[in-house]
């Protein structure tokens, strides 16, 4: 969930501050269709292996809140 809150930081930050408009281009967000990871073999279809992920409903409203910034 921290990524949510990061990227509408950065997104504040291009806003304010025309350096870094000029700097950040995008901003990587990691999704998946299930919130949160688990353990190989942990049997929960659409969720990480690896790092932590936005859930598939948390990724649209960010997309979409995204697109109504830029």
């Amino acid at each position: 969930k921290e990524q949510i809150r990061i990227t509408k930081e950065v997104l504040h930050s291009r806003r304010v501050n025309p350096d870094i408009s000029k700097l950040v281009k995008g901003v990587m967000i990691e999704s998946y269709i299930e919130e949160g990871c688990q353990k190989v073999g942990g049997g929960i279809y659409g969720k990480s292996i690896t790092d932590p992920c936005l859930g598939f409903e948390d990724t649209e409203r960010l997309l979409y809140e995204i697109a109504e910034l830029v």
